[in-house]
């Protein structure tokens, strides 16, 4: 399972320090055009019918594949990322988002050779409650998973870059271990100092997996933007 090898590597999470910021410039520009739109789309007009077909699409939930890195070589700077929010119902109103996290799965590159589980907050909301501590900071933070255990762990904090949202990066001895662990569906939640900062649930994960799969093969793989501006 994934928290297997989450615990075999929370002593030796310092090597995700090694993955600089600029190894994920194609990530960050996904998850800052996402930002934009989620808080966007915080005072929806119900007359406004692509803002309600994307709030529909971040609800339900899907998943982005990519190199993170722009100039990445076949194979390196894999990562599979599953983009989600919870609805806000507010009675006379328009439906609005709430909640929204970006769960990721990044396969080695450059001089990083693991692999990296990352949580990252989806609009100023969600972002609030994340911890505001200098970039590549050791976090300690509890992951339950599914039905299992929670377990307590450092996390690297990392920052992308200045308007992008940051991340939460869980170090893991390889990306075949990471992969071994992803069911179809399957949650996560994700607690600092005693509260919840971050709460998922993805679909589809197998698709996935094979998908990241490729990608890690320098295969072609399904790389479409899901939504554009």
């Amino acid at each position: 399972m994934l928290a297997t090898a989450l615990v075999a590597a929370s002593l030796s999470c310092q090597a995700g320090v090694e993955v600089q910021s600029e190894s994920f410039d194609v990530l960050a520009s996904v998850m800052e055009t996402h930002n934009k739109e989620i808080d966007a789309r915080q005072t929806l007009d119900a007359a406004k019918e692509e803002a309600i077909r994307y709030r529909e699409a971040v609800i339900a939930g899907w998943w982005e594949f990519m190199q993170a890195r722009s100039n990445a070589a076949p194979g390196e700077y894999c990562a599979a990322s599953f983009l989600r929010a919870k609805r806000r119902v507010e009675p006379g109103k328009v439906d609005k988002m709430k909640e929204g996290v970006v769960v990721t799965l990044f396969g080695p590159g450059g001089s990083y050779r693991g692999a990296l589980l990352a949580f990252s907050p989806l609009g100023d909301e969600s972002a609030a409650a994340f911890p505001k501590v200098p970039s590549g900071t050791p976090v300690r933070v509890t992951l339950t998973q599914g039905n299992t255990k929670p377990v307590t762990l450092n996390a690297i904090y990392l920052e992308t870059r200045p308007k992008a949202p940051p991340l939460l990066a869980f170090a893991v001895p390889s990306i075949d271990a990471l992969m071994k662990g992803m069911e179809d569906t399957w949650s996560f939640d994700l607690s600092y100092q005693g509260k919840s900062i971050a709460n998922i649930e993805w679909h589809d994960g197998l698709r996935a997996r094979a998908e990241l799969q490729k990608c890690l093969a320098g295969a072609p793989f399904d790389n479409k933007r899901r939504w554009t501006q």
